[in-house]
């Protein structure tokens, strides 16, 4: 029967509406409609809180349609309320009164029910209740047109039907979800009477085919009663049939052609770009047509906000950021919208809308999705109330008076409001000086004594403030409370404390403060006028402009006004003040001039694009003013970066010039790397133009490391493509700048490594560009790019840390350093600062502070003064008076003869800039003028400083600024703006006393001499440091009456009370400081975060005197996020309370999102966050702490020292807690001491795998002997080896009880044993070791009964290395077929077979597998083989595969290492590069084993090492196996086995666990911070090597083959001659050594050597004769059969292998007396047991001829002998205490002399000559050894810094002329300048000359070879004076640096003669 009905019901509904009656139901003309319009908006934070603020709107819509496409529209009953409160669904009450019951009651509730009451009640989605809309229109038909009784009786029965569904349903909801607390306070009619006022105005709409085109208001009606009319048109927005309009879905291919498809359809799906009041955006429209009722439509669009061709959105931000590509909006919109329309089908422009309804929510996620979100939920509904005609007797719509066309529904913000009236003006201006003044001062008050919370909140209002005032205000309300300071006698007139004046000041710098970061124009111009009134400072000039570029929103006016400061007289007068105008003008230009960034209004600039590029052009030529040709560096410098700044195009072409044009040569280095940075910002602009510009200077080789590398800096901010990338990858594999090349691949490989979202695409691309670069790994000497990062998936933030590098090649230190912090935040890449600093001539002056002793080191203006020759008279009074010896006069002669240019540094100059936000803002230079001042004088001008700082300085720093000011406005569907703040205020307090007094006088230079070093310093501190930092965020909705939204409120207090005394006693080196401890509670830091929902009524009130008063009513609730966590996550921890008399207590409440107590991360938007770390006084709190530190030499432990090492050092550290009561003390002892013992690590005891591993593959025998190597050298070698070094290490630590808790005292004692070989081992047969042994103990004492841990650790060969190393004898052996039974002996050939039966079982074990070793027993079964099979299964194990192939290839090339070496020895050279490499392979210590003994330990250390168990099975869960089989360690030991593979890139690791045995393979080595040592080198340089690349030892050598290899490591053929060459001179200002050599006879591998020291002149030459031929003769007849010399030695301590020198030759003199060589056999090849083998021993007669005999030196003139190994000082005079310049050591065939004060160490032997210097050294050398600067391109630098490129000239430019070393008929060619003369294109005459000077022969020679160079040439004007003056001059010595640096003007082909003879009489 209801089916019935039902069917009934739609049939009579249908007939209701039919075609003749339509018109009566759509908008038409001379119809009046009413609507009630609703509208609410609630603000909350869902996911944390029920809670919500907000506000409501209801009105009635009256609408008039004079003609059909104009609408008359008034608003009526207008009311605006406030609403608050929190949604409740019934379970939630459900669980509150269950919870009353039981606390379990909670938990078996499901968190669904009571999780998103918020949402639910806003997000919805119900279906329209259609029946109210058929009711109303069919109600309208009964009364306009009559029916029949029968329909309105059925009418009747479906109202009363629908009614009761209706009402079913709204009762289930309503029971479902209400608001339980909500609260509603409507708008008082005072208060509401002007926006009432302006809303019930009338409009007038253009209304064409349901789109609002125009609106039509009063002139005087604002923007917001405007904006709101435009929310309630949105509702009549609406679109029923695209045909007519653009639509974004076309099927037709043709994009022009509209979409035809659905125009037959009833149901239409369509996209179009329809305007509202949030902008034009797309929207999808559903219409449907209803089967309810005829010509009835359901209508549904949403709006997506992310493709809007316009949003109305405004922007201001004091920052500047870039949001991240295809990152997730943090702010999202969306927008539902459903009307119910009645339209007539034929034509859809007809229609009605009886029914609308739109929800709509914004949605704030400034971290994660799942984390706090804050929403803004919007809901609109619009219902018809009334239709009729209108007729004589309807009130009429007037039409607006004085009308003003607004614009259509685009949100329109609000425009500065006119000011009132003069007397209104003037009346609010005192009103508004009064509230700034008491802010002022309220600020002041909170910071006077301590920074109160209040502090930075003040300040924020007062920013406020000064952001309401007009021009006329600012400039009145500044010129009156910004006076100058006054001065003692202004104080006395007007009777003035020095506390009131204080005050007076610090509320002038707040008022400063704030107009600094009042970002208005206004705020400008009252400064320009202060400063021109002389009212603020150089400091307060400029504080005012960067903070007002920072802040203000730039317009064409301002930026003017910004130009006139910088061209004023006060800028002039002031360098300070005068750059920073200059920045800050750039600054405003760019923020003029660039593009609009997203989501901010349109700026105040004009739109006609001629005009945009006119004002660019005309700022262009202000700025490129500052650079032209004839500006002094210092101006070019600012305007360069103003330049950078402003980021103008237009300057391209003249910045182009700068750095490749003809200025490119005049312009000094600073000013050309200006140039390219100021590129950064036109890059954007103009990326392919830069990019070329770029391109040219990255590779041009000639320009210096720092152009280049920013260069490269800046091609990479041209966003380049793959390719582009590509092609720089691949120019780094021809990179010859070391510099260069380290900084573009640790660039580009840190990009490729970042995580940070803005780097995501260069990531990528760099990842594969790397593929083509060459891998530059340098060390840390050069030029570097890291980035250190630390991102936060869960808060969605990220911070880099950026620190770019170019290192300087004179120093270690670099000589640009820059600093960069970036913050990726709310989807945006932010550069927050960057600070940098660029130094030149300074880096070396420090180095040589740094690398001396301390009673070497000479003042830094000593060293100022020689490096700028500029000295004083007493300086050159001592240089004249200084006694010239000998050498010294020798020196001059050479120098004479071959003038080497001084290595002078450049003149120091130090450049800082800071850079805020991407904005230069600071720039600072030292004055170069105080800095020749300073190096005149040769003191420091601070003497009076020294008489404060002895009397006690005060120094005290307040400070208020805002660290961030954003604001971002857009419209919510009502018509309502919406703010999003974000500000943040920091308030900085500083109080210093400090007093120093040091003894003597710091900084006098008069001393006298007993008293030159300072003795004593003492020092007294005492500061509070204090910062307030405030933040507050909102997200609110405006109305002129009434604003709601949420806040969240953070505060930051820090406060750090430091006070102490400080006394330094340089005598007896000991250091005391002594800090007094708080008497009170004090707050270190205190953290606090406040989540709220509110609502703020403006109310206007009459005050006393009758004004009107604006009062501002809050209402806040706390979001406490229960709906996440009950009960806040509370943690406290309280420490030292006992035992250190301090109590520090941390305590922390908080909300977490994740519900996880201990996990839980900094959720600000979940709920109330509190933290707080404060001290507090304890038990007996000492009222002082002293800690004194003492550093003494006491007498060693061992008795077994030489006289030298008797002294141990210790340093004693007490500490001493001063207490009337209890006082407490600390003392820690801490002794270092060296013993040297004899110990052959080969007789060592074995670990426990000898059981399973044969002893020779453990241990080698002692009796082994290295191959191709005398006795001599054997019996020498094998006694040094046995030296070890023992460094013990002894720490004690006794500490007094703590009372109340202990009982006695405690004490702690660490015994810790390093030993390691003392001399290095450059054997192919070697087993040394490094152990560590550490015995901690601690308790009531040391005796060990107590808790100790004991671990024992050895470095030492793995067994496979030691296999490997057996097999290449055994291959060796094989191959030259030295084991047959003709050359060796019974007991040997067993050894051998012995050696080579355990291999076949032995190779079944591999490491790298990880298998198990097999038995003892197997092996002994596998051994039965024969030597030929075991051979031969070598081979086929080899080439089956067994091996991989990279294990084969290392194998097989280590085996031929082996092999060539042995051959080289043969050959005399022991030192060769295959011998080299490998002893480097064999002495490498690729194992560790360490063992930890634990006994009566804690439970926490068990526990901690179970952890470490459970942590390495997870983390190497995939190569980890465990093994608890025969597993039988003590319960206290625990072992770990670490071996590495010869790469040293991966490891396996074995841990030993009681019981438990786990086995991990291929462990990345870079993972796990262990070191495996070798024994080739120290310890210490073997750990400088790993930071510098091994570059640490840099060496030069002249080896026999006549090749020389530079310190930068460039090897080159020369031969040199009888003629001194300059090997290695200190060309810097100190020209502290000069080495010489020669080779007196072509024939003879010998060379002479000359140092000269300080004076001394030291000559060295070995000839081959003082070196005995190592014959080597067995007694037996077979081995002396197959005699071989042999000669060479070991090396020892303090040469590495390549500082070596290599050994003479004897082969030829052996095959010359007919001995075939012979290799003599190892002793380990000798059985042991036989008594009846053949012995191999050397006669009497063999050692005598292997004895070395005395070598001749010469010594000022006079020669003297050197003993095999003597020792012998060489003293700066006759005395025996006189200081000791440096020291002569024989060293087998080889003399060393060494000079630690000089940093110089020069080896030669009968073949080689080899200098090591140290790192001071850098660039500062000249000679056959080169420049030492780290690069190869210039390494033939010649004696004036010339570069050749042929080394041929480049030697004979350092060769000392002289005629005693020319052969008979030949003459030694000399180095000349070329000219050639030419006709320029003008026919004028040149002069040309090389650039480089070029080798030719002397004038009464001829040549006799030659070579043709291409050589450069640079031209002058033949008839200049200067030129003339060349001409004369090349033809006597080359030119030097009069052509560096020239220009080439011409390029041709030259002769170069490298030998000449003599001419004869006849020629």
């Amino acid at each position: 029967m209801k089916f019935v009905l039902f069917f009934l019901g739609v049939c009579l509904a249908q007939a209701a509406l039919n075609p003749e009656d339509l018109r009566d139901r759509v908008f038409d003309q001379n119809k009046e409609y009413r609507y009630t319009y609703k509208g609410v908006v609630k603000s909350g934070v869902p996911k944390s809180s029920d809670l919500y603020s907000g506000m409501k709107i209801e009105a009635e819509v009256r609408l008039q349609f004079p003609t059909d496409k104009d609408v008359l529209m008034i608003l009526e009953k207008v009311n605006i309320s406030s609403v608050r409160g929190k949604l409740e669904s019934p379970e939630e009450r459900e669980i509150r009164r269950l919870t009353k019951d039981t606390k379990d009651s909670i938990e078996r509730q499901p968190e669904e029910r009571h999780r998103n009451a918020f949402d639910l009640d806003f997000l919805r989605s119900t279906e329209f209740s259609l029946w109210d809309s058929v009711e109303d229109s069919s109600e309208e038909s009964r009364r306009s047109d009559p029916r029949s009784e029968e329909r309105r009786l059925n009418e009747q029965l479906r109202r009363q039907q629908s009614q009761e569904s209706r009402k079913s349903s709204r009762e289930e909801y309503k029971s479902s979800w209400e608001a339980s607390d909500e609260v509603s306070e409507e708008v008082s009619k005072q208060d509401m009477s002007e926006l009432r006022k302006h809303l019930e105005k009338p409009c007038k709409v253009r209304y064409e085919k349901g789109n609002v085109t125009k609106i039509e208001c009063q002139k005087d009606e604002p923007n917001e009663s405007v904006n709101i009319k435009r929310g309630v048109w949105s509702m009549f927005q609406m679109t029923m049939d695209p045909k007519d309009t653009e639509t974004l879905d076309k099927d037709s291919k043709d994009k022009t052609k509209s979409n035809r498809a659905f125009d037959k359809s009833s149901e239409k799906l369509f996209r179009i770009m329809e305007q509202d009041v949030s902008g034009q955006c797309e929207t999808q429209y559903d219409v449907r047509e209803s089967r309810l009722q005829k010509n009835l439509y359901e209508v549904t669009k949403t709006k997506d906000f992310k493709n809007c061709l316009q949003k109305a959105e405004k922007l201001h931000s004091i920052v500047d950021a870039k949001k991240t590509e295809k990152s997730d909006d943090k702010l999202e919109s969306s927008s539902v919208s459903r009307l119910l329309v009645v339209s007539d089908k034929l034509r859809s422009d007809k229609f009605l809308i009886q029914r609308a309804e739109s929800r709509s929510q914004h949605v704030l996620q400034p971290y994660d999705k799942e984390g706090g979100e804050v929403v803004t939920y919007t809901k609109q509904s619009l219902q018809l109330k009334d239709s009729k005609t209108m007729s004589e007797d309807t009130k009429r719509i007037p039409e607006p008076r004085d009308s003003e066309i607004k614009g259509n529904l685009s949100f329109v913000f609000d425009q500065e409001r006119k000011p009132n009236t003069e007397e209104r003006r003037q009346e609010k201006t005192e009103e508004k000086k009064e509230r700034i003044e008491k802010l002022c001062k309220e600020i002041s008050r909170h910071m006077k004594h301590s920074v109160s919370e209040e502090a930075p909140k003040k300040f924020i209002q007062l920013v406020k403030e000064l952001r309401q005032l007009s021009e006329k205000q600012m400039k009145e309300i500044l010129k009156e409370l910004i006076t100058k300071p006054l001065n003692k006698g202004e104080q006395k007139v007007q009777r003035l404390t020095d506390e009131e004046v204080k005050e007076k000041n610090q509320t002038r710098q707040v008022l400063l403060d704030a107009v600094s970061v009042s970002g208005k124009w206004e705020a400008l111009k009252a400064v320009r006028e202060l400063m021109e009134l002389r009212k603020l400072s150089e400091s307060e000039s400029e504080q005012c402009l960067t903070g007002l570029s920072l802040s203000i929103q730039p317009c064409p006016s301002t930026t003017r006004e910004m130009l006139e400061i910088a061209k004023s007289q006060r800028s002039q007068e002031s360098k300070k003040i005068r750059t920073a105008a200059w920045l800050s003008l750039g600054n405003m230009i760019d923020g003029m001039v660039s593009k609009r960034r997203e989501g901010q209004i349109k700026k105040r600039f004009p739109k006609d694009q001629d005009q945009q590029e006119e004002i660019k052009r005309e700022y262009a030529r202000e700025l490129l003013k500052g650079i032209e040709e004839d500006k002094p560096e210092e101006e070019k410098l600012i305007f360069l970066r103003a330049i950078r700044n402003a980021g103008l195009e237009h300057c391209t072409d003249r910045l182009k010039e700068i750095i490749l044009g003809r200025e490119s040569d005049s312009n000094c280095q600073e000013v050309r790397l200006r140039a390219i940075d100021a590129l950064e910002k036109i890059a954007k602009k103009l990326p392919n133009k830069v990019r070329q510009i770029a391109l040219r200077v990255f590779q041009n080789p000639e320009k210096c490391e720092g152009e280049r590398i920013r260069a490269y800096e800046l091609m990479m901010k041209t966003k380049p493509s793959l390719s582009f990338l590509e092609l720089i990858a691949q120019s780094t594999q021809r990179e010859t700048s070391n510099q260069v090349g380290q900084y573009v691949y640790t660039d580009m490989k840190s990009l490729s490594e970042s995580k940070l979202p803005k780097d995501k695409e260069m990531s990528k691309k760099c990842k594969v560009a790397l593929r083509l670069c060459k891998p530059f790994n340098k060390g840390i000497q050069y030029s570097t790019s890291r980035k250190f990062q630390l991102s936060d998936k869960n808060l969605d933030m990220g911070v880099s840390l950026d620190l770019k590098t170019i290192m300087n090649k004179k120093s270690i230190l670099p000589r640009d350093t820059r600093v960069q912090l970036r913050l990726n935040a709310l989807g945006y890449d932010m550069r927050v600062l960057e600070w940098a600093w660029r130094t030149q001539g300074v880096q070396t002056m420090i180095d040589s502070l740094l690398n001396k002793k301390t009673e070497e080191k000479k003042s830094i203006f000593d060293y100022m003064m020689k490096s700028t020759k500029q000295s004083n008279d007493q300086y050159r009074k001592d240089k004249q008076l200084k006694q010239k010896n000998v050498a010294d006069l020798e020196i001059e002669k050479i120098q004479q003869k071959l003038p080497i240019e001084t290595r002078r540094e450049q003149e120091p100059r130090i450049f800082s800039w800071f850079q805020w936000f991407n904005k230069e803002v600071s720039f600072q230079e030292w004055d170069k003028e105080e800095l020749k001042k300073l190096v005149r004088e040769g003191k420091l001008p601070m003497s009076d400083l020294e008489e404060k700082l002895s009397q006690g300085m005060k120094t005290n720093l307040k400070k208020t600024s805002l660290l961030l000011d954003q604001a971002l406005l857009f419209s919510t569907p009502l018509g309502f703006p919406m703010h999003l703040n974000m500000t943040s205020a920091v308030v900085i307090k500083s109080d210093m006393h400090t007093k120093l007094e040091v003894s003597p006088r710091l900084f006098r230079e008069d001393r006298p001499r007993e008293q030159k070093e300072v003795r004593r310093i003492e020092t007294e501190l005492k500061s509070n440091q204090t910062i307030v930092l405030f933040t507050i965020g909102k997200m609110t909705v405006v109305t002129p009456v009434l604003k709601s939204g949420v806040a969240i409120n953070i505060t930051l207090n820090t406060t750090v009370p430091v006070s102490g005394k400080l006394s330094m006693d340089m005598d007896t080196k000991k250091t005391k400081l002594t800090f007094e401890t708080p008497e009170e509670e004090l707050e270190l830091l205190k953290l606090k975060s406040r989540l709220s929902v509110f609502t703020e009524e403006k109310k206007v009130r009459k005050d006393r005197s009758g004004k009107l008063r604006e009062e501002v009513r809050r209402q806040e609730y706390l979001i406490k996020g229960k709906k996440i966590q009950k009960q806040p996550t509370e943690f406290n921890l309280t420490y030292g309370r006992e035992e250190l008399g301090l109590e520090f207590r941390l305590n922390s409440s908080m909300i977490s999102r994740i519900n996880k107590e201990k996990t839980a991360p900094y959720q600000p938007l979940c709920g109330p966050v509190d933290l707080r770390l404060s001290v507090r006084p304890g038990e007996n709190r000492p009222k002082e702490v002293e800690i004194s530190v003492e550093q003494t030499e006491v007498p060693a432990s061992s008795s077994e020292r030489s006289e030298e090492q008797k002294k141990a050092q210790r340093v004693e550290i007490n500490v001493i807690a001063k207490n009337e009561r209890q006082p407490r003390q600390m003392r820690i002892k801490i002794q270092t001491e060296d013993e040297q013992v004899e110990e052959d690590p080969r007789r060592r005891r074995l670990d426990s795998r000898e059981d399973k591993i044969p002893r020779k593959f453990l241990v080698r025998s002692p009796r082994e002997k290295e191959p191709e190597t005398s006795a001599e050298t054997q019996s020498r070698v094998r006694q040094q080896n046995k030296q070890q070094t023992r460094r013990s290490i002894s720490i004690r630590i006794d500490r007094s009880r703590i009372p109340q808790l202990e009982s006695w005292d405690s004490k702690v004692c660490v015994d810790a044993v390093v030993q390691y070989p003392t001399n290095n081992d450059y054997r192919l047969i070697q087993d040394n070791i490094v152990s560590a042994d550490v015995d901690a103990k601690w308790g009531a004492d040391c005796s060990g009964r107590g808790p100790r841990v004991q671990i024992n650790a050895t470095w030492q060969k793995s067994v496979q290395q030691r296999r490997e190393e057996r097999r290449e004898e055994a291959a060796e052996w094989e191959s030259s077929g030295q084991y047959s039974k003709k050359g060796l002996t019974q007991s040997q050939e067993r050894s051998i077979k012995s050696i080579l039966k355990s291999f076949p079982s032995f190779w079944m074990w591999e490491e790298s597998d990880g298998k198990r070793v097999e038995t003892h027993e197997s092996s002994e079964r596998a051994s039965s083989a024969s030597v030929e099979k075991s051979s031969a299964s070598i081979e086929q194990s080899e080439r089956s595969g067994e091996y991989s192939s990279e294990e084969y290839k290392e194998r097989k090339q280590s085996r031929n290492l082996y092999r060539q070496c042995l051959r080289d020895r043969r050959d005399g050279q022991r030192y060769s590069r295959s011998c080299r490499e490998a002893v480097r392979l064999r002495s490498q210590l690729r194992e560790l084993d360490v063992e930890i003994r634990s006994q009566n330990v804690p439970a926490w250390v068990l526990q901690g090492r179970s952890a470490v168990r459970r942590y390495l099975q997870h983390i190497f869960y995939d190569r980890t196996s465990i093994d608890e089989d025969e597993v039988m360690n003590p319960w206290d030991l625990m072992r770990i086995r670490a071996t590495v593979d010869a790469p040293e890139k991966e490891m396996n690791v074995t841990l030993r666990f009681p019981g438990r045995e786990l086995n991990i393979s291929r462990v990345p080595l870079q993972n796990v911070p262990l070191w495996f040592p070798s024994t080739r080198s120290y310890l210490t340089e073997q750990v400088m090597d790993r930071i510098t690349k091994n570059k640490y030892s840099p060496y030069c050598k002249v080896q026999a083959n006549d090749k020389i290899r530079t310190f930068d490591d460039v090897e080159y053929k020369y031969r040199i001659g009888k003629c001194d060459h300059v090997l290695a001179k200190d060309a810097s200002p100190d020209e502290r050594f000069l080495v010489l050599v020669s080779k007196p006879e072509e024939q003879r591998p010998e060379k002479t050597v000359k140092v000269f020291l300080q004076g001394t002149k030291v000559e060295l030459r070995i000839p081959r004769d003082t070196t005995s031929q190592e014959s080597i003769q067995p007694i037996s007849q077979e081995s002396r059969q197959s005699q071989e010399t042999i000669e060479g030695r070991a090396p020892s301590k303090g040469e590495t292998s390549e500082r070596e020198p290599s050994q003479p030759s004897s082969r030829h003199q052996s095959q010359e007396k007919g001995a075939r060589p012979q290799i003599s056999p190892s002793r380990e090849m000798q059985s042991d047991s036989s008594s009846s083998s053949e012995s191999f021993e050397f006669s009497s007669s063999e050692e005598k001829v292997h004895e070395h005999k005395p070598v001749q030196v010469t010594i000022d003139g006079r020669e003297q002998q050197l003993q095999p190994n003597e020792v012998r000082k060489i003293r700066q005079d006759s005395s025996p205490h006189s200081k000791v310049i440096c020291t002569l050591r024989r060293r087998g065939n080889s003399v060393e002399l060494r000079s630690s004060e000089h940093g110089l160490t020069v080896k030669v032997d009968p073949d080689n000559v080899q200098v090591l210097v140290s790192h001071d050294y850098r660039s500062k050398l000249a000679g056959l050894c080169g420049n030492f600067d780290g690069e190869q391109t210039n390494e033939y630098e010649g004696p004036r810094e010339e570069i050749y490129k042929s080394p041929k000239e480049f030697c004979l430019s350092y060769m000392v002329p002289s005629k005693q070393c020319e052969a008979e008929g030949r003459k030694q060619p000399v180095m000349r300048n070329i000219m050639i003369t030419r006709l320029n294109d003008k026919n004028e005459e040149q002069a040309c000359f090389s650039k480089t000077p070029v080798a030719q022969c002397p004038e009464d020679s001829k040549k006799a070879k030659s070579e043709v160079r291409s050589v450069e040439f640079h031209c002058l004007p033949k008839e200049l004076q200067s030129t003339q003056k060349m001409i004369k001059l090349h033809k006597t010595k080359p030119l030097g640096d009069k052509l560096q640096g020239k220009s080439t003007d011409l390029v041709q082909d030259v002769e170069a003669e490298l030998e000449c003879r003599e001419m004869t009489v006849q020629q």
